[in-house]
């Protein structure tokens, strides 16, 4: 599924296309998301500026000259495709369509079916149930060695667990988390609790770069995901842990296989002798 850094791209990849354009039209085809798609949304969006575009968590937010924002999640599958003028391009499993002033449409696909669009008043966004909840971004300087260290005590998951929790930081999703933890060389099982503030550090400062990392090259295209551009994200073929289960380790002084396991329903992979 989309995580943070595809999610980031997207951004990247409509932002030029559509801030201080005006939407035009909005067009429902299929209503069956995690949510059913609100009939009011047309009359809230039409004939209203773009102001601003930015990510919280993996939720596009599209911030309009009416104090209401788009907000936007990709759920498992969803994919944005942005199209300019004479482009009629039609595809399968599209739920829905906002034509823009400049002849721009974005288009909103999801086989899955889990993504959502819903539209907020931008002035109390994020008291609403969908963000109250949300912890902090692993990009800010909020997230740092200090803060994940408190998060911890006390704390018997694991810090996988711990990391790819939305309460506590946001957007570290499963790739991601086993990525980060193998360049921390930090044991994906190990006990929250017992970390050190220098493993805390370290664990900041990997998450950081992996995010970046993966950001710069367009995110992981796995399964379904695709940039605006439909282009594919060249991020996995980077990864060192992920999706690598009984392959060599890739650092050169380790001969140790790669293992998978299972941590909260999810497969996890690392190296038993690089992370202790």
């Amino acid at each position: 599924m989309p995580e943070l850094p595809e999610v980031q791209t997207v951004i990247e990849g409509i932002k030029p296309k559509i801030l201080n354009k005006k939407i035009l039209d909005f067009k429902k085809y299929v209503s069956k998301l995690r949510y059913p798609i609100s009939q009011s949304i047309k009359n809230k969006i039409t004939g209203k500026l773009v102001k601003a575009i930015y990510r919280r968590a993996k939720y596009i937010i599209i911030d309009l000259e009416n104090n209401q924002s788009i907000i936007i999640h990709l759920g498992m599958s969803g994919r944005i495709v942005i199209l300019g003028s004479g482009n009629n391009q039609l595809f399968k499993h599209t739920h829905f369509i906002i034509q823009f002033s400049n002849k721009v449409k974005l288009i909103y696909i999801d086989p899955r079916r889990f993504g959502l669009i819903k539209v907020l008043p931008s002035n109390s966004l994020f008291k609403s149930k969908i963000f109250n909840h949300l912890g902090v971004e692993p990009l800010n300087k909020e997230f740092s060695g200090k803060y994940l260290k408190k998060v911890c005590e006390n704390k018997q998951s694991s810090i996988k667990s711990t990391i790819m929790n939305q309460k506590n930081v946001v957007g570290v999703g499963n790739i991601y988390a086993s990525e980060s933890l193998f360049l921390a060389k930090v044991n994906p099982l190990k006990a929250s609790y017992l970390l050190s503030i220098q493993e805390c550090n370290l664990i900041v400062q990997s998450v950081k770069k992996v995010l970046i990392k993966s950001i710069k090259q367009g995110g992981s295209s796995i399964n379904d995901y695709a940039m605006v551009s439909g282009k594919l994200g060249n991020y996995q073929n980077k990864l060192d842990v992920y999706g690598r289960g009984g392959s060599i380790c890739r650092k050169r002084t380790c001969q140790s296989e790669i293992l998978r396991i299972v941590i909260a329903q999810r497969s996890t992979f690392y190296c038993p002798v690089c992370q202790k």
